[in-house]
């Protein structure tokens, strides 16, 4: 078993976490993988351990594991949950078929692109196998169901996704025992969903587009300010 799915399943045993993993491809190829560890505050409490030293030990698992090196490790504390992310950016799908993640939860995939459009069908799924055989995990982990969704900027032609929130363009996979299907298939096309990328770009630039947008209002009012003094001064003169 690879060092990846010893990690994760390793969090499984000792935490009860969640794991919640979600990528990005954009409508250049470009792919942007974001793994997150969601763990309840009481749950880290039973390890006789405060919230920043549980987040602070097991980020410093997944920064010294192999394979993370080119990983961006954060965490947070939340009231009741906190949580782990790690995140990296990949140049296009052939690179991400090749990293050490992909290839921990899927082996490997093929490619084709025919005209325009380009399909993605991985190899049978490792980590669940690694659920459905593994004795580390516990019956009530083995049970749960793990998600791999997926959102696009291009608009998806065909899948074999068991979700689909079309409004986002987000697919989901379910990952457990019971599931007949072990693999992940996608043809995307060349059409472009600019409503989902617009989205995502003012979620991203929020602070960003307040601040330039309260400075236009203050340049507005301002030049407004100025015009009526202006305007009545020469009404006196």
């Amino acid at each position: 078993m690879k060092k990846l799915i010893i990690l994760v399943v390793t969090l499984l045993f000792l935490s009860g976490c969640e794991i919640k993993y979600d990528l990005l491809i954009t409508d250049k190829e470009e792919v942007k993988e974001s793994i997150y560890v969601y763990v309840p505050n009481e749950t880290i409490a039973d390890y006789n351990m405060s919230v920043p030293e549980f987040l602070d030990y097991y980020s410093n698992i997944y920064q010294v594991n192999e394979g993370y090196e080119n990983f961006k490790v954060t965490s947070k504390e939340g009231k009741s949950v906190s949580y782990i992310k790690a995140t990296r950016n990949y140049s296009s799908l052939d690179e991400y078929k090749n990293s050490y993640s992909f290839k921990s939860l899927f082996n490997t995939a093929t490619i084709e692109r025919i005209g325009k459009y380009v399909s993605f069908t991985t190899s049978e799924n490792m980590f669940l196998e690694s659920i459905k055989n593994d004795e580390l995990v516990e019956t009530s982990e083995a049970n749960k169901t793990y998600e791999i969704n997926i959102k696009f900027y291009n608009k998806v032609a065909n899948h074999n996704a068991d979700k689909v929130d079309e409004k986002n363009n987000i697919y989901t996979w379910n990952i457990n025992k019971n599931t007949t299907k072990n693999n992940i298939y996608f043809k995307i096309g060349p059409d472009v969903r600019y409503d989902v990328m617009i989205m995502d770009y003012i979620q991203n630039n929020l602070l960003s587009i307040i601040i330039i947008g309260c400075l236009f209002i203050f340049v507005i009012v301002l030049s407004l300010y100025f015009y009526i003094k202006i305007k009545k001064n020469n009404e006196i003169d």
